[in-house]
C-alpha cells in the first residue's frame, strides 16, 4: 500500500504483488479478522462489515505506527483547543456590547496571554501537520476552512435565534447557509482529490497484467472506511460549532452539558482530523501530489503549452537548397546564435563575434554539410511575414 509501502498477496499459490519502496506493512488488509459480523443478522449488512473491516485496519496500522511527532502534534491541537475553550471570558459572558478590535482590548490581561497562545498553538499544530504529512499540506487548510465555516455559520444561526434549531428564522438564515455550502465543497473537494489520486496511484505503481494481482491492489487501497471517516469527522465538527455557538447564545441558559459536548467533539475532531489526513499519506507515498483529475489535466496542458510557447520562441536555420538544418537558431527578438565548431566546446554566440565560452571567432558565412551551399548565416533563415 503506497509508493513505500509493500504489498504482498497470494491467491492461490499465484501472483504476489512484489514491495513498491523500501518500506513494508507490518500487516495488510486481508490480515485483520473482526471479532464480530454485522452480516449474521441480515446479509445486506455485509456492506457494513467491509467499513467496519477497512476502519480496523486503518486504527490498527495507526497505532502501531504513529511516533512520536504524531502524538506531538496532537497534544498541541488539543493544548490550543482547551485554551480557547476554557477561558475567563467564555464562562463570564464578556461584554455584548463591545465587539471587534475593541472587545479584544478589552479582554483582561491573562485572558489576552490565553487568546494570543491558542492562536500560537493552533500554528504550530498545523506546521506540525504538515511537516509529518507534507502531501496533505494543502488539504489541512481546506479542512481548516471547513471547521471554520461550519462554526461562522453557527454563529449566524444563533444570532437570531438563541435557541437554534429548536426556533429558527428563515430570513437570517442566507450567511449561515452560504458558509455551510462554502464546508460542503471544500469537503467534496478534499474527497475528490484523496479518490482520484489513489486511482491514478494504482494505475501507475500496481498494474499488472495479471487480473488477480490488480483485484488484490484495488481492494488493498480502498477508501470506503476512510470516506465514512470524513463523513463521520463532518458530523463530529458540525455538532462541535453548534455546541459552542449554542453555549455563548444566551448567557443567562445554563448550558454546562452543552460545553461539555463542545470539549469532547473538539478533541475527537482534532484526533480524527490527523487521522483522516495521516491515511492517505501513508496509502499514497511522500513523493505524490494529492489533486483532482481536472488539476493534473490543467497542470499538464500548462506545462504541454509552455513547452511548446518556448518551441515557438525559436527557428532552426534551414538550407534553401536541400532543407537540411544547421547548428544556428533565431529567436523571436530576431537574433541569431550560431553553435561553436570547436572541438570540445559546447557554446554559442552571434555569428561574426565570439563564442561566449571559447571566445574563438564565430564565421558569418556557414557550409551545409549535406548539399555544400555555403553562404551567409542569414540565408538559411527564410523571411516570414511578422503578424
Amino acid at each position: 500500500m503506497g509508493e513505500n509501502v509493500m504489498l504482498e498477496a497470494t491467491v492461490d499459490a499465484g501472483p504476489v504483488i512484489e514491495p513498491h519502496g523500501d518500506e513494508a506493512l507490518p500487516f495488510r488488509l486481508g490480515d485483520i479478522n473482526l471479532g464480530f459480523k454485522t452480516e449474521k443478522w441480515h446479509p445486506k449488512l455485509a456492506s457494513v462489515d467491509l467499513i467496519l473491516h477497512e476502519l480496523a485496519f486503518q486504527f490498527k496500522l495507526m497505532f502501531a505506527e504513529w511516533k512520536l511527532e504524531h502524538w506531538m502534534a496532537l497534544a498541541t491541537g488539543v493544548l490550543a483547543f482547551s485554551l480557547g475553550v476554557f477561558s475567563g471570558e467564555t464562562f463570564s459572558g464578556g461584554n455584548a456590547k463591545v465587539t471587534g478590535m475593541d472587545g479584544l482590548s478589552s479582554v483582561g490581561g491573562f485572558g489576552f496571554f490565553q487568546i494570543m497562545l491558542s492562536i500560537v498553538l493552533w500554528l504550530w499544530f498545523m506546521m506540525q501537520a504538515t511537516m509529518i504529512m507534507p502531501i496533505m499540506r494543502g488539504h489541512l487548510i481546506n479542512l481548516m476552512i471547513v471547521w471554520g465555516s461550519l462554526m461562522g455559520a453557527q454563529m449566524l444561526f444563533h444570532i437570531t435565534s438563541p435557541d437554534f434549531p429548536f426556533e429558527f428564522n428563515t430570513g437570517d438564515m442566507l450567511g449561515g447557509i452560504v458558509l455551510m455550502a462554502i464546508a460542503i465543497f471544500f469537503s467534496y473537494f478534499f474527497w475528490k482529490a484523496v479518490t482520484e489520486t489513489r486511482d491514478l496511484h494504482v494505475q501507475e505503481h500496481h498494474l499488472d497484467d495479471d487480473v488477480r494481482v490488480m483485484e488484490i491492489a484495488v481492494k488493498e487501497h480502498s477508501l470506503k472506511g476512510w470516506g465514512v471517516l470524513l463523513i463521520t469527522w463532518l458530523i463530529i465538527i458540525n455538532i462541535n460549532a453548534w455546541s459552542g455557538a449554542h453555549f455563548i447564545a444566551d448567557r443567562m441558559a445554563d448550558r454546562t452539558g452543552t460545553l461539555v459536548i463542545h470539549t469532547i467533539s473538539g478533541f475527537a475532531g482534532i484526533f480524527l482530523l490527523l487521522a483522516m489526513l495521516w491515511y492517505p499519506q501513508r496509502m499514497l507515498g511522500k513523493e505524490t501530489v494529492v489533486r483532482t483529475k481536472a488539476a493534473t489535466r490543467t497542470l499538464e496542458g500548462e506545462i504541454e503549452t509552455v513547452s511548446v510557447a518556448e518551441k515557438a520562441n525559436t527557428s532552426s536555420g534551414m538550407c534553401p537548397t536541400c532543407s537540411a538544418p544547421i547548428q544556428a537558431q533565431r529567436s523571436i527578438e530576431g537574433e541569431i546564435i550560431l553553435d561553436c565548431e570547436k572541438e570540445g566546446c559546447d557554446g554559442n554566440g552571434v555569428p561574426g563575434q565570439k563564442c561566449q565560452s571559447c571566445n574563438k571567432k564565430l564565421p558569418s558565412r556557414v557550409t551545409c554539410a549535406t548539399c555544400g551551399l555555403n553562404a551567409s548565416v542569414l540565408d538559411f533563415f527564410p523571411n516570414v511575414e511578422a503578424w
